[in-house]
């Protein structure tokens, strides 16, 4: 259940599924619509569906061995529908609003209104739908490997940016917090054949720990290198600039809490959907 998320379009990863916000006042909606359109995340929105499918038929390998009742990957398409998406990070951004600055929520925004920022986008959205391909996403593994064994500098700009931006523990507790709402899902749907606790849950999760944190640092180093190969060295030391900025980190911030509440609830639904199918054709 990872999906990594970093920078502009992948900036957050699956909070816990948590109590529904209050309803946000019009003004913080507003806020949150801008940031959704300026973000292009209409573009994004589908691309996550379409790894949650991907993820999906990986998981019926495993969890249902061919039991299923047939409608379990029309049912994750379903959970993750690019509108249900906007509708739930459009709440969980907007539920947020209040404890963010809004000057430099503007200012963050702005770096993408710019002709730039709009390409990085662009890239950024094209690497992500081209490492759907599993050849694609082991091509970009290798390319870094290499890059970084021979002492590329890119390689270096590319790990800089990483620890600038703090992409790998907002991601290994995204992943964490991933794991648990699905267990939680799942054991509220009857899917295991014995109850657990929840400090059993968490601990399942927890044990999970050093394998996400090697895949979330080997996925989004491939990622990064392929997405920005077509830039310069001086516009990426401007990128990396800007993600450590204050106002790239207040704009990041509220994307975490957007794609929180998206995450934290498709997580947890997706734990319901697969007990149902193994409910329906046990093992």
């Amino acid at each position: 259940m990872l999906r990594f998320l970093c920078l502009s379009l992948l900036i957050a990863l699956a909070g816990p599924a948590a109590a529904q916000p209050q309803t946000p006042l019009p003004q913080h909606r507003q806020a949150a619509d801008a940031v959704w359109d300026v973000m292009d995340l209409d573009s994004l929105a589908p691309i996550l569906q379409a790894e949650a499918v991907a993820e999906g038929e990986e998981m019926a390998a495993t969890l249902f061995q061919g039991r299923g009742t047939g409608r379990w990957l029309d049912r994750v398409g379903a959970i993750h529908h690019p509108a249900r998406i906007k509708a739930l990070f459009l709440a969980g951004m907007a539920a947020a609003m209040p404890g963010a600055d809004p000057a430099q929520v503007k200012a963050g925004l702005d770096f993408y209104r710019t002709g730039f920022g709009q390409r990085m986008l662009a890239l950024e959205s094209s690497a992500r739908v081209a490492m759907l391909d599993g050849d694609v996403e082991d091509a970009a593994r290798d390319a870094l490997a290499q890059a970084r064994s021979r002492g590329d500098p890119r390689a270096a700009q590319i790990d800089r940016l990483i620890e600038t931006a703090d992409l790998i523990e907002p991601n290994v507790a995204g992943g964490l917090n991933a794991a648990i709402a699905f267990s939680r899902g799942f054991q509220a749907g009857g899917g295991f054949p014995m109850p657990m606790t929840e400090a059993e849950i968490i601990r399942d999760a927890w044990a999970q720990e050093p394998q996400m944190r090697a895949d979330t640092g080997d996925w989004i180093g491939a990622y990064l290198f392929l997405a920005y190969s077509s830039l310069s060295d001086r516009e990426l030391d401007g990128y990396i600039a800007y993600a450590g900025s204050a106002e790239g980190q207040a704009l990041s911030r509220l994307m975490f809490a957007g794609f929180d509440a998206v995450f934290g609830q498709t997580s947890h639904d997706m734990g319901l959907a697969a007990a149902a199918e193994i409910r329906a054709h046990p093992l």
